[in-house]
């Protein structure tokens, strides 16, 4: 969180981190529509993500602007450096899970690998706040959403349903987190 009291605006990073074709994306472009915001991507040619994709949201809270910084980060294990680079300074985290079955592997691991990563920037596990967004329900291999809740989200993280691609969950997903921040810094604030 940077806080520029002269000129009213406190800048938070809100990361959303999975792994490889979750979602993240597609919830960032989805957000950008509902929101109309800009969105930057720098793709690969399979339209992966390669270094990070960006938007920006402002809310005004009494006389302050918030501005969000909104970022991904690609999944694959090749760019673990771009990965950390992206998450230093995180305010908040949308872990976005693909719900298909034969990925639940990936995502506990991923989900490991997102505390090991707060650790190796410096940031304690437990003082950043998560969203869990179980993302693709809407395809005939999801997982049931209670039985994710059990084996991936051992912390009791808040969570939302989602389908990104139709735009369903991912204005709520945000909407969570995005409540929470606003609620640390007016508390911040008196």
């Amino acid at each position: 969180m940077l806080v520029d009291l002269e000129r009213k605006i406190i800048r938070l990073k809100v990361v959303y981190y999975g792994i490889g074709q979750s979602g993240k994306t597609t919830n960032l472009e989805k957000l950008s529509e509902m929101e109309g915001l800009s969105l930057m991507k720098i793709d690969t040619q399979e339209e992966k993500t390669l270094v990070f994709d960006f938007a920006t949201k402002k809310v005004k809270v009494g006389e302050l602007t918030l501005s969000f910084a909104l970022y991904t980060v690609p999944g694959q294990d090749i760019y673990k450096d771009i990965r950390l680079t992206v998450l230093r300074g995180v305010d908040g985290v949308v872990f976005v899970v693909d719900s298909q079955k034969e990925r639940l592997k990936e995502n506990i691991n991923f989900y490991s690998l997102l505390k090991a990563d707060l650790l190796r920037i410096g940031k304690d596990p437990s003082s950043v706040p998560v969203v869990m967004q179980y993302n693709k329900l809407d395809l005939p291999n999801a997982m049931d959403y209670r039985e994710m809740e059990k084996v991936i989200n051992l912390e009791n993280y808040p969570s939302v349903c989602a389908s990104a691609i139709r735009g369903e969950g991912v204005l709520e997903t945000f909407k969570v987190l995005e409540d929470y921040l606003i609620s640390k810094v007016e508390r911040m604030l008196l």
